[in-house]
């Protein structure tokens, strides 16, 4: 990024209405990663479409020419849309938010009825863990669930 950032003649302080001077100096020096959201607005703020300066990026690490990451990445591509169309795409979005899906797994519905009564009678879920015999994380799972179709409940 150092080295695109400074071609164009920007400074980090340049960057300043993407990112703060100091975050860019630790991304420059990899003590930081941007999160996706922050690298399109680092890529708008250097003038790249952010599938430019990622390739940029991945190349430089893999010490690979840009070309061969984008033809690589455009193989892939073709490969996966051959598998997915973009409506089985847009089928798990409500708008521009990813549709909730329902939990992997159904409940075991006794379990469920025990730890949610377990919780209305005021236990803490190492309680009721421990008074029912069940681990921790299967606590967890059912602490915040009520009984759907696909838990067996009408």
């Amino acid at each position: 990024m150092r080295t695109v950032r400074s071609s164009l003649g920007l400074t980090q302080e340049g960057l300043g209405h993407a990112i703060s001077r100091t975050y860019a100096a630790k991304i420059e020096n990899a003590a930081s990663s941007p999160t996706l959201d922050k690298f399109i607005e680092l890529a708008a703020a250097l003038n790249m479409n952010p599938v430019a300066l990622l390739s940029l990026v991945i190349a430089t690490r893999d010490n690979v020419a840009t070309s061969t990451v984008l033809a690589e990445a455009a193989d892939q591509l073709a490969a996966l849309e051959a598998k997915v169309s973009a409506s089985d795409i847009t089928a798990q979005l409500t708008g521009k938010e990813i549709s909730k899906r329902p939990a992997a797994r159904p409940a075991d519905l006794l379990k469920l009825q025990q730890v949610l009564e377990s919780k209305n009678a005021g236990l803490t879920k190492a309680e009721t863990a421990r008074k029912l015999g069940l681990s921790r994380s299967t606590v967890g799972f059912l602490w915040n669930r009520s009984p759907t179709k696909e838990d067996g409940e009408a």
